[in-house]
């Protein structure tokens, strides 16, 4: 009898659950065809309840308790509802307002974990979470830099011309008078014959980022060098162990209104897609420089880049004599340059670039002075400003004074000269470059032309009469000793080279080679602005560039080089320079 009466107890256990749930969905999905036989009730859970001993899921008899039950919670809630209305709300609620009268634990749970990171996240950007924090606005700034101790050899030829004058370093420490040549002086004379072996030599940068807001940025950075050269910033090491000295090497601001745009103006790296064959690796352009970037398909950006870069000014108060309008005239010259390129990345381990460029030099060309009175005790002449600021060796050049003879002695007067560079440089160039894989080791192809649209022969040689203005160098040998051979020049420079393994050795392990050759005319690009290292700098020089680095650690790897140069035309000039180094950088 007791079984019987759990498994009846049971049924209607079952039959409770399962009334529950028909409530509950049916409640859900809506209540217009619940009870058709008897009036509807305003109760949905009454019409429920029908519905159910209609279908013979309950008894009447559990029917009508629950029915009393409902009436009794229906009678409940309202009266309840009557209450909350008649007096205001304890907790401040207003009317229209949703209470939510209970939060699971689990959504309680899940708010304070996200305020929890949300101020943890805070803390940490202002620095208020911990004592004795760094200042928020260090976060803005960061450094930078690298040191390279170099070991290297410079190997001259034996069959090398022993007779190259040195005019870099006339116009440095002149004028010359080169009258003084017929009594045994000779001018500055540069080494061709006389090996330098194992010269200990270092280069270091120490470089500073800001990040002044969205928009703006700011850089400065300083770096050793043994003089101001534009060139190179490296120092000799030894010299009685003196402390060696820092230059300001960059200084730039960077305004970035827009995303694909950005204007820089100060002392900036090179902005131009470029390889050594025009520039030096290290050369720094002042000035003002906008960058543009732009998407032109799926895979292809385009880019462009102008600049204007003063080159040389004249001296507020040159010549240092002269009283009013004999000063000189306003004379700047500067740098116009525009390129424009694009990126192709053709696929993961591809990519092709190539970009077009013109640098227009405004006013290199010297200018011949007017007739120079030097025997009155002057020690100027009209166009000594037309002298280059910085030169290496190269470029063809003329006598910038015309010095009228003395007349107490017509034949033997003092001739201290300038040189000045016969011709503008209005320079096209074409760069380009492939990144591709071989196998899974990186690999890249260099190309490189440039054409001097400026250069014409012919008006180095007539653009004066007399003979003034006439080239000075750049001439071919002759077979007679005290004689030279026709001049010979030229506007053309191209460079080709081949990269195999990591360009930028950046961890152990890393690796790359290097094969490469260049060759420069005299006039194809101004000799002061190339790589000091092949040919030890300047232009009319041709040959081969060998490479290898090797990383030993992060960020740190080992260099060989090898630089095969000779001339183009002239005299012979065979220059070797082989570079062991080691490199660091942070």
């Amino acid at each position: 009898m007791s079984s019987r009466n759990d498994h009846c107890a049971g049924a209607r256990l079952h039959r409770r659950a399962l009334c529950t749930a028909v409530a509950v969905l049916l409640s859900a999905t809506g209540t217009a065809a619940l009870a058709q036989d008897a009036a509807p009730s305003p109760n949905a859970t009454i019409n429920l309840i029908r519905l159910m001993v209609k279908k013979g899921l309950i008894t009447q008899a559990d029917a009508d308790g629950l029915i009393a039950q409902a009436d009794a919670e229906a009678a409940q809630a309202r009266k309840t509802a009557a209450t909350q209305a008649a007096s205001p709300p304890v907790d401040g609620a207003q009317p229209g307002d949703v209470r939510v009268t209970y939060v699971p634990q689990s959504v309680r749970n899940e708010i304070r974990d996200q305020v929890k990171q949300e101020v943890v996240a805070q803390a940490k950007s202002e620095h208020w979470a911990t004592p004795n924090a760094l200042p928020e606005w260090l976060d803005r700034i960061s450094w930078s830099g690298d040191i390279k101790v170099r070991d290297e050899s410079w190997l001259y030829s034996r069959s090398n011309s022993p007779y190259f004058i040195d005019y870099a370093t006339l116009n440095r420490n002149g004028p010359f008078d080169i009258n003084s040549i017929s009594q045994g002086v000779n001018p500055p004379i540069l080494n061709s014959q006389q090996n330098r072996m194992s010269l200990l030599d270092m280069q270091a940068h120490l470089d500073l980022h800001a990040k002044l807001g969205d928009t703006v940025s700011v850089g400065v950075r300083i770096g050793t060098g043994n003089d101001n050269s534009p060139v190179s910033t490296t120092q000799a090491l030894g010299g009685g162990l003196v402390k060696k000295d820092l230059w300001l090497d960059r200084a730039w601001i960077r305004w970035q209104p827009v995303q694909w745009g950005s204007l820089t103006a100060g002392r900036m790296a090179n902005p131009f897609l470029a390889t050594d064959l025009i520039y030096s690796p290290e050369l720094n352009f002042d000035g003002i420089a906008g960058q543009f970037k732009l998407p032109v398909t799926d895979g292809i950006d385009g880019f462009a880049t102008v600049g204007m870069f003063p080159i040389q000014y004249t001296g507020n108060n040159t010549p240092n004599q002269a009283f009013g309008y004999d000063k000189n005239h306003s004379n700047e010259r500067w740098l116009s340059a525009a390129q424009i390129g694009a990126n192709w990345q053709i696929d993961d381990d591809m990519k092709w670039s190539a970009a077009l460029a013109y640098y227009f030099y405004d006013g290199m060309r010297g200018k011949l002075s007017d007739p120079c009175l030097i025997y009155t005790g002057v020690n100027y002449c009209s166009t000594d400003d037309d002298a280059p600021a910085y030169m290496q060796k190269g470029n063809t050049v003329f006598l910038l004074r015309d010095i009228v003879p003395d007349p107490s002695s017509p034949s033997n007067y003092a001739q201290p000269q300038l040189v000045g560079l016969s011709y503008d440089y209005h320079l096209a160039n074409f760069t380009t470059m492939f990144d591709f894989k071989i196998g899974q080791t990186p690999a890249r192809i260099q190309a490189d032309y440039v054409r001097n649209m400026a250069y014409h022969a012919r008006d180095a040689l007539t653009r004066y009469a007399n003979g003034l203005g006439t080239p000075v160098n750049n001439y071919q040998d002759s077979d007679s000793p005290n004689e030279t051979g026709p001049y010979k020049s030229g506007p053309v420079g191209w460079l080709v080279r081949g990269i195999l393994g990591n360009p930028t050795p950046m961890a152990a392990n890393d690796w790359n080679v290097t094969f490469g050759y260049k060759y420069l005319q005299p006039d194809a690009v101004l000799d002061g602005l190339t790589d000091v290292n092949f040919h030890l700098g300047g232009t009319n020089a041709k040959g081969f560039i060998f490479s290898a680095d090797y990383g030993i650690a992060t960020r740190t790897w080992l260099s060989a080089r090898y630089y095969n140069a000779k001339q183009v035309y002239g005299s012979p000039l065979s220059i070797d320079v082989v570079q062991l180094e080691i490199n660091a950088k942070f």
